[in-house]
Parts: structure tokens; C-alpha cells; sequence
């Protein structure tokens, strides 16, 4: 066992000290492909911003712009350029809280000339009215049973509460109301990324609609339109106006970016399942600082009280966040995703909503049980360490088109 360990560990340091030969021509931290852990981080970064601009139309078009190069070009429908490209987010339905583009799975592979790279995509529609009589189910199926109690403390009121109507919201009367469904848009991206002097930024992104078939049809040639044809040269590249690119930056380092990433990932697991153990006061309020609050729930002990009036259990998975972008600030960072809460995995509830149930994993029908959407703004504090501490500060509720609150 000895000898087996040895070879092992001169195994390893080969490996070590080859890697930091063949690096010695490479920047500082470059992996063997030629991206930093930071060029790893703003390459994500640039897709997570990519749904907050083309679903908010902020900065009338020019956050979207701002997501790609001087030549950087959006396929379907085709737009080159920068004012083409800020038209494709200007619309009547945008505004700063609607939340339509859900982007996951991204996968990032380094290439002689930047990186390329693919998300899959659902599209959402929160612009329906709820359906005349729908109630939510109590933990065991039962009718529910209004607010916590008084004997569970009191949690104080907030705008999560519908502006403080009697205290914080129940979350198992909430469930199977349905608030939103699948539009009928779906696939995936393809990109292309190109560093640029003022950060990384989309050259060309295609959108592949999703199709079944183990060899569909391909695609028709994106229609390229005779005014976008006759470009202009195209200007020289300015920073964003909102955003602040990783490599760009010096207060974060790519393990803070990390860090932060985690902490937002692990929040469904505690305030669902508990971590898999279903009590989940604890485990939710722990990912908060001590003076931290949400929801109209301040500090610890009360946060723990928002958390147990929650759906949960050692099984349960409700809260989905994707989009997460993160931000430097003086004191620390601040971040904002988009969230859709989901009430599956329980057949008995489901089936009251409506005729198109589904479960953990297998959907049948339009995604129609959810309650809630939007995105959520939360700040982070830097500890004493390197480390990046839990939620801090006010973690301001928001709310999508139809006027759903979110759930913590």
C-alpha cells in the first residue's frame, strides 16, 4: 500500500511540475486552454446578465447591446450592431420586473480564439390572471389553516406580505395557484465569446428552437435582411454602463465569485428540504447574516419562523434560480437572479390545481402549478476572512408582470 501511495503522490508531482511548464508562457493563473478562473466567471456572468436585459429593456436597449462585441451579431432574429442589437430589447411588455428568459446548463469550452458556449432555454408567461376559486392544500392535503400562530412567534410585516395584510405569508396556502406557464418557446444558444479591451462579450449568439427526433431537418439560414447587411464600421467598444466585467474588477477574487455562486445554490436545499433533512429553519436562516433581513423577517430567530411556515420536506424541491448575477461593491457585493417556485412532486395537490399534472421530473402540459416568479436582490459582506459572508442587509422582494410576490 505504501509503494502504491508513493507512486501516486510522484505521479501527482510530475503532473505538477509539467503543468507549470508548459504554463510558463501563459498569464498568471490560465488554465491549459488559455481562460483564467476570472475569464471562466465574466464568460458566465455575461450569459446570467444576458435575461435581465432582454427582459427589461433596461437602459432602452443598451444593457442588451452592451452584451455583445462591435461585430457581435444575434442570429434569430438576425440583428448586427449596436443599434440593431438594442432594438431586439425595446418592446411594450419589458420593464424592470419582468423576468421571461430562464437560462441554465451552460457549458463553456476554450477555443484558439476566445470560448464557445451553450445554455438551454425556457421561455415563461406570468401575464395570465389566476383562475376564479383556487385555494392552496395544507401540509397533509388539508384545507389550510391561515396564518402561523402567535404561539410561533410573530415575523414582522413586509412587502413580501402584499404590503403587511396580518402578518407573513403561509406558504403552504399558496400552493397549486397557478401564476404562470410554459410559453412555447424553448431550446437552446450557442455562442461565441471574444475578450475585448473592456471585457468578454458575445460575437455571435443562435438560438436552436427544441425538436425531438434523432435527426431533425436542419435549420433554415438565418434571414439576413438588406439593412443589416449595410453596416457601418463599427464603432470602438465603451465599458458597460451597468455592469462591472470580473476581470475588471479588483475587490473579488474568482474564489469570491464562487463562494457567492454557492451560497445563492444552496439556498432551495435549505429553505425546501433542509438540506435533505426536512426541518429547515435553521439551515435558512444560516445562510443570512445576523442583522439580515427579508420578507419582513428580521434577524435570525424571525427568519427561521419564515422559513418553517414554508412547504418542506426531506424530499421536497420548490424554489428554482438561475440568472445569478453578481456585482462588486464598497462593502462587499450584491447580487440578483431570476426564481420560479414550482409546487411539484406532490400528486395529491398537483391534480387540485388542474388537469396537467407532472412530477419531480417528467412534465406533461403547460408548467401551471407555479405561484410565484420574478427575480430576487439580495447584497453579500465580505467576512474578516477572504471569505465571502452569508446574506447581509435587506434582501428587497420583487415581483413579476401578473403581480405574484415571491416567496423567501
Amino acid at each position: 500500500m505504501r509503494k502504491s501511495m508513493a507512486a501516486v503522490v510522484a505521479t501527482t508531482t510530475g503532473l505538477t511540475l509539467a503543468v507549470v511548464t508548459a504554463g510558463a508562457q501563459r498569464r498568471p493563473g490560465a488554465t491549459p486552454h488559455g481562460l483564467t478562473p476570472l475569464d471562466y466567471v465574466e464568460i458566465e456572468q455575461l450569459v446570467n446578465r444576458y435575461g435581465f436585459a432582454v427582459d427589461t429593456g433596461g437602459n432602452n436597449g443598451d444593457d442588451y447591446a452592451d452584451l455583445f462585441a462591435a461585430d457581435g451579431e444575434f442570429m434569430r432574429p438576425y440583428a448586427k450592431g449596436r443599434e440593431q442589437l438594442a432594438a431586439l430589447a425595446r418592446g411594450a411588455k419589458l420593464g424592470p420586473n419582468n423576468t421571461v428568459h430562464y437560462i441554465m446548463n451552460h457549458v463553456i469550452e476554450p477555443t484558439p480564439d476566445g470560448a464557445v458556449g451553450k445554455e438551454y432555454l425556457i421561455e415563461l408567461n406570468w401575464d395570465i390572471a389566476p383562475a376564479a376559486g383556487q385555494t392552496g392544500r395544507g401540509p397533509n392535503g388539508q384545507a389550510p389553516q391561515g396564518q402561523a400562530s402567535a404561539g410561533q412567534g410573530q415575523v414582522a410585516q413586509g412587502p413580501a406580505n402584499g404590503g403587511g395584510r396580518g402578518g407573513p405569508v403561509n406558504g403552504w396556502d399558496l400552493i397549486g395557484r397557478k401564476a404562470g406557464e410554459l410559453a412555447r418557446t424553448g431550446g437552446h444558444y450557442e455562442d461565441v465569446y471574444v475578450k475585448t479591451p473592456v471585457g468578454w462579450r458575445f460575437r455571435k449568439r443562435d438560438f436552436i428552437p427544441s425538436r425531438s427526433g434523432a435527426d431533425p431537418a436542419p435549420l433554415p439560414a438565418p434571414r439576413i435582411p438588406a439593412a443589416a447587411a449595410q453596416q457601418d464600421p463599427p464603432a470602438a467598444l465603451a465599458p458597460a454602463a451597468n455592469f462591472i466585467p470580473p476581470t475588471k474588477q479588483s475587490s473579488l477574487t474568482a474564489m469570491d465569485y464562487i463562494e457567492i455562486a454557492q451560497l445563492v445554490s444552496s439556498y432551495g436545499h435549505a429553505l425546501d428540504s433542509g438540506y435533505g433533512k426536512a426541518e429547515n429553519g435553521e439551515a435558512y436562516a444560516n445562510l443570512y447574516t445576523a442583522d439580515a433581513a427579508f420578507a419582513g423577517a428580521v434577524g435570525h430567530d424571525q427568519l427561521v419562523i419564515l422559513a418553517q411556515i414554508q412547504p418542506r420536506g426531506p424530499d421536497y424541491v420548490r424554489h428554482y434560480l438561475t440568472n445569478h448575477v453578481i456585482e462588486p461593491t464598497p462593502e462587499g457585493a450584491k447580487g440578483k437572479e431570476f426564481l420560479i417556485v414550482i409546487d411539484n412532486g406532490d400528486a395529491a395537490l398537483v391534480m387540485e390545481a388542474s388537469s396537467n399534472a407532472f412530477a419531480s421530473s417528467v412534465l406533461a402540459g403547460p408548467m401551471n402549478t407555479k405561484r410565484a416568479c420574478g427575480h430576487v436582490c439580495h447584497t453579500f459582506g465580505a467576512a474578516a476572512s477572504t471569505a465571502v459572508a452569508p446574506f447581509c442587509g435587506i434582501i428587497r422582494p420583487t415581483y413579476s408582470t401578473s403581480g405574484a410576490p415571491i416567496s423567501p
